[in-house]
């Protein structure tokens, strides 16, 4: 049946988005779908789409939506869809799911079609909606809720099981160079990691030499001259090996949020010498580098409060120092940021603060591990800590037993010191050992740290399993001197905790 407006052909224009590539409807049978539709209707269907291949529209995306937003730009631009850089009268859609799933974002987009005459043709409906007649305006946002719902159920779901998969020590993502994917053949589900025997010898000689003590400048040298090469075929870089060097998957564990869980598969670097290695890396005196250019800690964790990304430190000539988001959405000075963070020489901010905990140590230890070297060594360390809490109970009837029992209780403590030393380095994270050893200084500790450990310390520590993460929102007035607690907000899931509360030291973990 022809449509016609005053006499005029309507027009359609498509807003296409596929979220996930690997399922749903292409882009492509989208757009066929919609081109039969426009002529079953006997619409002119415009010649550019609107199109966003690989865009979630949830609440919980990351990514931006450009063409959506291109979208709404064009209809805004005249007084009606037609006579706007919209140039339509229709808008088409494969199913509402694909405008948004987000019912906030829906409604105000309805109000706009409404407000520019464009109505809402749904395809797997087969249905026009006009958003000027309320029926057709519920049934719109009913839609959206509905989306939005199994959004929420849906992102509750991955999230739930990445925890069970990494509780369990279930391989995630790709396997790291040295180690290869086993898939299941009926589902194609990954299975586990074994061992490359082609390129397994990189990492272990990687491991084995810095356990001995060479230089990271050193094993770049050596494997190119013994003709390693990474997966591009080409030498590998200082960066790669560092990276390399700090991955647990190569002792056969798996680390998720900052929690280290035994892994179900075989590791081909002995846990020991994994750990060995880590305290070499963040060792105070090593020499640091920076991995890829990165020079400052807190743009690691620090994150935009509007549109979720990490932060980076803007140098403008003629400004000061600032972290800036790395869309643009916002920026705030460094130098209070700092401050409240990590703070200064005789006033500790809240991360070093939380570091300083008299328990750090037991906030920090992961769970009671499986594995045969730890249960073996915390059982040697409770019974030395027996014996040495005996000795110190005993007393000598002369004084030659008084000087031996002395001299026993002294080498006693030094056992226990010795087997706490090595309990943690193997059930606390390795980024933070350097700056937290017994008996130093935080923040002469922090201030020594290579920026690697500082950088993979705010990784850790800005989780909601710890201290939460630091949010930076926009300011809430203008002009300068704007108090940097009214702009930091830390969140954890289902709780916001106001920065004034971090910087009065309230903040603990759950």
């Amino acid at each position: 049946m022809k449509q016609e407006l005053n006499g005029v052909r309507l027009v359609a224009r498509e807003y296409r988005r596929l979220s996930d590539p690997k399922g749903g409807t292409s882009i492509e049978d989208q757009g066929t779908d919609n081109a039969v539709a426009a002529d079953e209707n006997d619409w002119d269907l415009h010649s550019e789409p609107y199109i966003d291949d690989g865009v979630s529209a949830s609440r919980y995306a990351r990514k931006k939506r450009d063409d959506f937003e291109q979208l709404v730009a064009d209809l805004q631009s005249g007084p009606t869809g037609r006579e706007s850089r919209f140039g339509a009268d229709i808008l088409m859609l494969w199913e509402s799911a694909r405008g948004s799933r987000r019912v906030g974002e829906w409604v105000s987009f309805i109000e706009l079609c409404e407000d520019k005459a464009v109505r809402i043709w749904v395809t797997t409906h087969e249905r026009l909606y006009d958003p000027r007649n309320g029926r057709d305006r519920k049934a719109l946002i009913d839609d959206a809720n509905d989306s939005e719902y199994e959004s929420y159920k849906t992102h509750k779901r991955v999230r739930r099981t990445t925890v069970l998969e990494a509780r369990k020590g279930r391989p995630h993502g790709e396997a790291p160079y040295g180690l290869m994917p086993v898939y299941d053949p009926k589902t194609g589900k990954l299975i586990t990691w074994v061992e490359d025997l082609k390129r397994s010898i990189v990492p272990r000689e990687l491991f084995r030499l810095l356990e001995m003590g060479t230089s990271m400048n050193r094993i770049e040298t050596v494997f190119r001259k013994r003709g390693y090469t990474n997966r591009s075929g080409k030498p590998f870089t200082h960066a790669h090996l560092r990276d390399m060097a700090e991955r647990h998957s190569y002792a056969g564990l798996r680390v998720h949020n900052g929690t280290v869980y035994d892994g179900i598969w075989d590791g081909i670097v002995p846990a020991t010498r994994f750990w060995n290695v880590q305290r070499l890396l963040f060792a105070p005196g090593r020499a640091t580098y920076t991995g890829g250019g990165a020079r400052y800690e807190l743009t690691a964790g620090l994150r935009c409060g509007q549109c979720g990304n990490l932060t980076r430190v803007d140098n403008s000539k003629g400004r000061k120092p600032g972290y800036k988001c790395r869309t643009g959405c916002l920026t705030i000075q460094k130098e209070p940021v700092d401050g409240l963070l990590i703070g200064r020489a005789g006033e500790l901010g809240v991360l070093l603060e939380y570091l300083a905990r008299d328990d750090i140590y037991d906030v920090l230890r992961a769970p009671a591990s499986s594995d045969a070297a730890v249960q073996e060594l915390q059982a040697a360390l409770a019974k030395a800590r027996a014996e040495r809490d005996e000795m110190r109970n005993a007393k000598g009837a002369t004084l030659a037993e008084v000087l031996l029992l002395a001299n026993s209780l002294q080498a006693k403590e030094e056992e226990v010191a010795s087997l706490e030393e090595r309990e943690r380095a193997l059930t606390i994270p390795s980024s933070v050992l350097s700056i937290i050893r017994p008996r130093a200084d935080v923040w002469t500790s922090w201030q020594r740290a290579p920026i690697a450990a500082r950088r993979s310390t705010v990784r850790l520590l800005f989780t909601p399993r710890y201290l939460g993460t630091p949010y930076v929102i926009p300011s809430p007035r203008t002009g300068p001197n704007q108090p940097v607690l009214e702009r930091i907000v830390w969140r954890k899931p289902d709780v916001v905790v106001a920065a004034e509360a971090a910087a009065t030291h309230q903040l603990r973990p759950e």
